[in-house]
């Protein structure tokens, strides 16, 4: 993690090319995170394994850390929420088996609050958030913040808002239904709707006339699981509960790129940031590329103009 004073001129230029205000930003690993039982984020994490019965080879899946963070700023205080494959405090046993006796641990969703990132290697404890489900993989949240209170987009369809407390309890409060991705969801049954970064409060209406009002802006994907390949686009949420989907761009041009020789291209949106009139969409190009995609407010209010995906 890093962090740099900003400079508006400098954001301002940025989708012209003419400045980049995080060039040689320097950055430092984040080795202040902590499992419930004190040890660093790395030591004690489940695993996964596959089992390949024709030549008797097992594949054993190791992460050494957190992956996908996404941070907010929670009246003054840094929130980093993430996903994990759970710690199990010394004792393994307490990892999920499938049924053959595999291990067969799942992502779960994780925060941090009160990240300081000028000292990244200060202790900070990261807490599950307990709402979903532990069997399954818990990935993709969109966190927001509104009146000093920390919610979650569990998921873009339908709209689930979850809120949070600081030790990772959480709760379902609001649900709501956009109809062009029902419509989605309904007719491709192969494409997964998922979310994607966090989401930015924005109150511009100069710059966004498709939609003069305060609103949220977040990213969600389209998993084509016949085809490997994804889609990602902007969307717009109300700036008040029940925080229902208003809007939804054209498909974001990401560059992509293939993981592997003659692989599926693909890119992966992580991170959203607004300041001033300008939009930084960051995000991985094939796995391996860290890129950012820079545009105005302006010209990203235009892929809302000419989307289809609107309510009839």
């Amino acid at each position: 993690m890093g962090s740099t004073a900003i400079d508006p001129m400098a954001w301002a230029k940025w989708p012209t090319g003419t400045s980049n205000p995080l060039d040689m930003l320097p950055m430092t690993s984040w080795s202040g995170l902590r499992t419930p039982r004190g040890q660093q984020w790395k030591e004690d994490l489940c695993w996964s394994e596959t089992w390949i019965s024709s030549n008797n080879t097992l594949i054993r899946h190791l992460v050494t850390g957190p992956e996908d963070p996404k941070m907010v700023d929670l009246a003054g205080s840094m929130v980093v929420a993430f996903d994990s494959k759970p710690p199990h405090g010394g004792d393994s046993s307490t990892c999920r088996k499938n049924q053959q006796g595999f291990h067969d641990s799942v992502a779960q969703m994780y925060m941090s609050t009160g990240v300081r990132v000028a000292q990244p290697s200060n202790p900070m404890v990261g807490y599950r958030l307990s709402y979903g489900q532990s069997d399954v993989a818990e990935k993709n949240w969109i966190p927001f913040t509104y009146q000093n209170s920390l919610y979650f987009v569990y998921t873009p369809m339908p709209h689930v808002i979850v809120g949070a407390q600081m030790d990772g309890a959480s709760e379902k409060l609001y649900s709501t239904t956009f109809r062009p991705l029902q419509r989605i969801a309904q007719e491709s049954p192969h494409v997964s709707i998922r979310g994607s970064a966090q989401a930015v409060f924005v109150n511009n209406t100069e710059a966004t006339p498709s939609l003069a009002r305060p609103h949220y802006l977040a990213l969600l994907h389209l998993f084509d699981s016949s085809t490997g390949r994804y889609a990602h686009h902007a969307y717009r949420f109300g700036a008040e509960p029940p925080f229902m989907m208003l809007q939804m761009s054209t498909q974001l041009p990401l560059s992509e790129a293939a993981a592997v020789p003659n692989g599926v291209k693909f890119a992966f949106a992580s991170g959203l940031a607004v300041a001033g009139n300008t939009v930084v969409i960051t995000y991985g190009a094939g796995d391996r590329d860290a890129r950012a995609l820079v545009m105005t407010l302006e010209r990203l209010d235009e892929m809302f103009k000419c989307s289809s995906y609107a309510e009839e």
